[in-house]
């Protein structure tokens, strides 16, 4: 994992348990999305910017996931505690990317990042959003700047 730039970043433990593991006791993938998911909300939290926040404060629905991807360098097991570090690597007009890596010791053992989307709600009759510009104060933080 490399970015050209840093910003906001968010570090956290991780415990494996038996319910993480398939049949074989290896982590069984979907977990890692979900890790990776559970990860960006606790650095958004960390940094002011909890849900509760970006509806009231912002207006905002959320931060959408529309693009995740994974790369599975080890083996992880129950038992193991990972290190989760995740940083926002790109801010855009509409969105921004997470870069996630998971470490078991000293040993990278998965790589992923999210690509999610600043959304607002579409007026309507059904329930509906859509990619909205980043909020230059939000932009500030995710950019390591506020």
């Amino acid at each position: 994992m490399s970015s050209d730039r840093t910003g906001l970043g968010h570090t956290r433990t991780l415990d494996v348990f038996w319910g993480d593991c398939d049949a074989a006791g290896v982590v069984f993938y979907p977990r890692y999305y979900a890790w990776f998911d559970a990860s960006t909300h606790a650095m958004l939290t960390a940094a002011g910017l909890d849900h509760h926040t970006l509806r009231a404060r912002f207006g905002a629905l959320g931060t959408p996931l529309v693009q995740a991807s994974a790369r599975f360098l080890g083996p992880v097991t129950y038992g193991d505690r990972l290190r989760a570090e995740c940083v926002v690597t790109q801010v855009g007009t509409k969105s921004f990317t997470v870069q996630h890596r998971l470490h078991l010791g000293d040993s990278p053992v998965v790589e992923g990042e999210e690509v999610r989307v600043w959304a607002e709600a579409v007026p309507g009759d059904r329930p509906a959003m859509r990619a909205a510009p980043i909020p230059d104060a939000v932009r500030a933080v995710l950019e390591g700047r506020g």
